[in-house]
């Protein structure tokens, strides 16, 4: 048992720290780290044992517990009640302002919006009273018989500030304010059909830096995901094997290109001269290279203010958080929540805001 223990504290420590590396230097350090909730359960397991046995090795799982308890934070943020106020007074109080991210898979697969049958995205983000909406995968048709561009912007004309990402045809990305966009400048990375970019937005007398993000996706397959649902129905050492090959073809090429794409906007962050809000779908994992790299000296407005895992994508039994609020500590945020609809793959990310 207490050899199992210290493979199981191994592992954990591993699976929680690995992510520090970036992909391009070792890519094994991009996988781990999705295994650790499962290892931190073992390790309580340990940790319970050994109390029950009145055995002071209960002390080895406690102080790895402590060790990677930033991470656990992350993955899974857990806050007493009385440590939280009450969001709603304070939010009241100081005027807050509302912030919604949210992938829309394309407005719900391009669906029309008519006066007979609504988008549901759409009507979504009416109804949200959001003061800015940031959005990925936001596209539309030029045929009327789908969501086009014209709809969209008569529908949400109580935004009065759009920015599209510059230089893509395709307008992937999308942010609509109620409050003056001043600029807009894409952030250079190389990719395919992913993206960022940041808006410099005027607020009274103060300006911030919001950065909509859409980093590289895995691009996983039906035929991918069959492969992954087939080491959970039967994982045996031949399945497992064929699968990770399988799909270390993908994953591996895309958690590189996404290290260098978390860098490029961790630069920007860096540099901006304002303080920053920085959201969207990161396509990665909490405590991966991509989370820690743009998330260094920001606040994770999920971590900080809610409950649980979090997830945001949610197709079948794939459920992980990918999608985030961060924001700079001079910024605080309140009553962050998601709102589990099934419009889209992903599920909308909210928050309210509180200037300094």
């Amino acid at each position: 048992m207490l050899f199992l223990n210290m493979v199981t504290v191994l592992l954990l420590f591993l699976s929680a720290k690995l992510s520090c590396v970036s992909p391009e230097q070792w890519i094994l350090s991009s996988y781990p780290n999705y295994l650790f909730l499962m290892f931190a359960l073992v390790n309580l397991c340990f940790l319970v044992y050994w109390i029950v046995k009145k055995n002071l090795w209960f002390l080895l799982s406690l102080a790895f517990f402590a060790i990677t308890w930033p991470e656990f934070h992350a993955w899974l943020p857990l806050h007493a009640p009385w440590t939280k106020g009450n969001d709603e007074t304070e939010i009241l109080a100081h005027q807050g302002i509302k912030l919604l991210t949210y992938n829309t898979m394309q407005f719900s697969s391009y669906q029309p919006h008519t006066a007979r049958s609504g988008n549901r995205i759409i009507e979504y983000i009416q109804q949200s009273q959001a003061d800015i909406v940031c959005l990925q995968e936001a596209g539309y048709m030029s045929s009327d018989k789908y969501l086009n561009r014209a709809t969209i912007l008569r529908e949400l004309s109580v935004y009065p500030y759009q920015a599209e990402l510059p230089g893509n045809k395709q307008m992937n990305l999308w942010v609509f304010s109620k409050y003056p966009i001043v600029k807009t400048e894409r952030i250079n990375f190389e990719s395919n059909s992913n993206a960022s970019y940041f808006c410099d937005v005027k607020i009274g007398d103060k300006t911030l830096r919001l950065i909509n993000n859409h980093l590289e996706s895995n691009k996983l397959t039906r035929q991918d995901k069959a492969l992954y649902k087939e080491i959970i129905d039967s994982p045996d050492k031949e399945s497992v094997s064929h699968v990770a090959r399988e799909l270390g073809r993908k994953l591996t090429p895309a958690a590189v290109i996404r290290a260098h794409q978390a860098e490029a906007v961790a630069k920007v962050i860096r540099e901006s001269p304002y303080p920053v809000i920085v959201c969207g779908d990161f396509n990665d994992i909490p405590q991966s290279y991509t989370y820690r790299k743009i998330g260094k000296g920001l606040t994770d407005a999920w971590k900080q203010n809610a409950n649980g895992l979090g997830i945001t994508f949610h197709e079948h039994f794939y459920r992980f958080r990918i999608d985030y609020i961060m924001h700079s500590p001079s910024l605080t945020s309140y009553g962050t929540q998601i709102d589990r609809v099934d419009y889209s793959d992903h599920y909308p990310l909210w928050t309210y805001f509180r200037l300094p």
